[in-house]
């Protein structure tokens, strides 16, 4: 059985002749908090973090608790409790499971709900990181940004001013040099901007860190392999789908105000126009978006069936690299269909769910986009004159 531990960041009130919550003219009423371990009120909870599509922003990571409240314990109208103030508002909240950390974040909302008969539970929602950082912006002026790899942009945004971001960072060096320039308005949206012309991934992960992935990763990482016959870690089940919607034959990107077209002419005859357009992206020549745009053609020429969802039962197997498993990872599926023989197919981490409930176990879902790496050129393994060197 998976062991749970929940922490919370109870508000302490000025302690005196304490080192940490006692300085004359630093600590004030209620600032300040200690985690303190709820497990033992947990009934179940759930956490989601990711996206649903390559091309989509990644949403702040989510948080769902349900808390035994019996004894009153958490309401914030018990002054006499020991941990009054209860959960509240704006205090942290980390889960863990079998000392592995699934989230780190903040929480947004409480309810308190209880009937006639003395049953009470506390409902807690709460996000990560990724939600307080959408509401910055840059100066109204803009920030300039001298021509740099996307992973150093990623930390000179972040650097341009500290108010931004507090917490610890996990910045990849970037496989792609971004022009210089000036950001303005959302620092999300640019840094999102930043991810899609590199073809990499920016999100706060599990441990709350702020994470830039640059789009190599993917094959320099070592994947987490599920199987169906034993040989590997086992799943519980999986989904398959073969779909149109994100086969594109036609895609567009903007560099500098001009727009530029790639397309395979071969896709457009056998599946019409279909077309995809990246937006502004902030590469420094017309060479660099028009292999951004052949790299993501090359993902999305064929409606190929894919795995779309593994989900992992920890009481069918045990296993903490499921728990810890994060968005961008590499992942490999085996799996037999009817009347077929065992496939392997590669893909990458899109997003994760973890879900439990006292007598039901914690149960893992990882979502996978296809992992079709052609379009790099990796050293011992690419094919001349096929891989592309530059994106």
């Amino acid at each position: 059985m998976t062991t749970i531990k929940v922490e919370y960041g109870k508000a302490v009130l000025f302690r005196l002749d304490s080192p940490e919550f006692g300085v004359l003219d630093t600590n004030f009423l209620g600032v300040g908090e200690e985690l303190v371990d709820i497990s033992d009120r947990v009934v179940s909870l759930s956490v989601t973090r990711g996206r649903s599509d390559v091309l989509e922003p990644v949403r702040s990571g989510q948080c769902s608790l349900t808390l035994r409240n019996q004894d009153g314990l958490l309401d914030p109208l018990n002054t006499a409790s020991s941990l009054y103030p209860g959960v509240e508002p704006a205090r942290t909240v980390k889960v863990y499971a079998d000392s592995v950390q699934v989230f780190d974040g903040i929480v947004d909302d409480i309810e308190l709900d209880f009937d006639a008969g003395g049953d009470a539970i506390v409902q807690v929602q709460a996000s990560d990181g990724l939600a307080r950082l959408a509401l910055a912006e840059f100066p109204s002026a803009g920030e300039a940004f001298s021509a740099q790899d996307s992973g150093a942009r990623v930390s000179a945004v972040l650097a341009s001013d500290t108010r931004f971001w507090s917490a610890g960072t996990d910045v990849a060096t970037g496989d792609s040099t971004l022009a210089a320039g000036t950001a303005t308005g959302s620092v999300v949206s640019y840094l999102n901007t930043v991810a899609r012309s590199e073809a990499g991934i920016v999100f706060v992960g599990r441990d709350g860190d702020l994470v830039f992935r640059n789009r190599l990763f993917a094959v320099t990482a070592t994947p987490l392999v599920l199987s169906d016959d034993g040989s590997d870690l086992a799943y519980e089940a999986l989904r398959r789908q073969t779909s149109g919607e994100s086969l594109r034959t036609v895609a567009f990107g903007t560099r500098a105000g001009q727009r530029l077209e790639r397309s395979i002419q071969l896709g457009v005859e056998r599946f019409g126009f279909r077309a995809l357009d990246l937006g502004d992206l902030l590469l420094e020549t017309d060479d660099d978006v028009t292999g951004r745009l052949d790299f993501e053609l090359g993902l999305r020429s064929a409606p190929n069936p894919t795995v779309r969802e593994v989900r992992v039962s920890q009481l069918r197997a045990t296993n903490t690299a499921v728990l810890g498993v994060e968005l961008g990872d590499p992942v490999t599926v085996e799996f037999t269909p009817p009347a077929v023989a065992q496939v392997t197919e590669s893909g990458l981490v899109l997003n994760v769910r973890h879900d439990f409930t006292i007598g039901a176990g914690w149960r893992t879902s990882i979502g996978l986009q296809p992992a079709t790496l052609e379009g790099f050129l990796v050293l011992g393994t690419g094919k001349l004159d096929e891989d592309a060197l530059a994106f």
